[in-house]
């Protein structure tokens, strides 16, 4: 159905015209991996790493009807009024994950698409696994068929009898675990994972996507595109930390990612990127560690006047998208029918 829908939106030429209305605007897009693997892997089951054909379709797309830039452009263009062609889009990553280097960078770099990859430094220079991949390699390997989650209203049972259920009990687990104090969230999940009786060695093998870089080949992106920037230490939300661990957390990474390239970093995503995830506090502390910019997961375009401190970035993709899905989603013709039936609906 929705296929079909967006199939003869595109037909129609609605894609066109909020693509031609929203040309003064720039999207930036935010990615996480790429996979050569086909969708079905209980570790992917969000669609955070695009099967690779699907991502070639999606940027053979943006190269053919968009402008990409860099996402120091659209900085240039915020900060000084710089040109900036109609149909802008830049493409952005998170986290780290080698699949960006193996399997996105040949195409964006056949296309001639610029990226920047904002890495987590302790998940790239000392192998620490990203912690909702940790949580949901351990829901994949248990052989337990439930957990116990102890709750501010008490504990509460969690069944893991099939995939579905444990997809469940991830997206509970990892909603809670993103609104726990930093200590406390690492405390709630070593009980999850202790509970799911998995060695913590054999979770970075649930699934070989879950990869990270090796730092030297940081060195090998901006030959092919693609700038690195930060997105901090241990990937946790900035929001949260006192602010000398927010300082820990933005010059450390800073710091390793210039010392492997030889040249500044210039450029941080918050963790998450949600409203709340980031404040005024945390936007002094990212200004004071020498960054030029940073991004959000807000999910608006790109207008002038927007601080470059909270630029904010659409993620649009799942495994089952498809181009004139993401045609719509692209063009601001997907945010207008939202807006429309939260109007109606009374939505917020």
């Amino acid at each position: 159905m929705r296929r079909t829908f967006f199939s003869i939106s595109a037909g129609l030429g609605m894609h066109r015209l909020f693509a031609l209305l929203n040309r003064n605007r720039p999207i930036v897009l935010a990615f996480h991996g790429v996979t050569a693997e086909k969708p079905g892997h209980l570790c992917n089951y969000q669609g955070k790493h695009l099967h690779l054909p699907i991502f070639t379709r999606l940027m053979e797309y943006l190269a053919k009807r968009y402008n990409p830039v860099p996402l120091g452009s659209v900085v240039d263009w915020l900060e000084k009024d710089v040109h900036l062609p109609e149909r802008a889009v830049a493409v952005t990553f998170d986290d780290g994950y080698r699949n960006v280097l193996t399997n996105a960078a040949p195409v964006l770099e056949r296309l001639g698409i610029p990226a920047t990859l904002f890495v987590v430094t302790d998940f790239v220079y000392n192998k620490q696994m990203l912690w909702p991949d940790r949580l949901i390699s351990a829901l994949s390997l248990t052989q337990k068929e439930s957990l116990r989650v102890e709750t501010k209203t008490g504990a509460k049972e969690m069944s893991l009898g099939s995939q579905s259920k444990r997809i469940d009990a991830d997206r509970c687990l990892r909603s809670r675990a993103k609104a726990l104090p930093d200590l406390e969230r690492v405390n709630m999940l070593d009980a999850v994972i202790g509970q799911c009786g998995v060695e913590e060695s054999r979770l970075a093998g649930a699934w070989p996507d879950h990869e990270p870089l090796e730092p030297e080949e940081l060195r090998q992106l901006p030959a092919m595109g693609i700038e690195v920037g930060s997105h901090t230490c241990s990937h946790g939300i900035v929001s949260h930390y006192p602010p000398e661990q927010q300082r820990r957390e933005l010059d450390r990474s800073r710091s390793a990612i210039e010392e492997t390239l030889g040249k500044p970093c210039a450029e941080f995503s918050y963790p998450n990127g949600a409203v709340g995830d980031f404040d005024a506090g945390t936007r002094n502390q990212v200004i004071a560690a020498g960054y030029r910019c940073a991004v959000t997961t807000v999910q608006q375009r790109v207008q002038a006047g927007v601080d470059r401190y909270e630029i904010p970035r659409y993620i649009l993709t799942h495994n089952d998208i498809g181009v004139n899905e993401f045609g719509a989603g692209v063009s601001g013709y997907q945010s207008f029918l939202k807006n429309t039936r939260d109007q109606v609906t009374g939505r917020r």
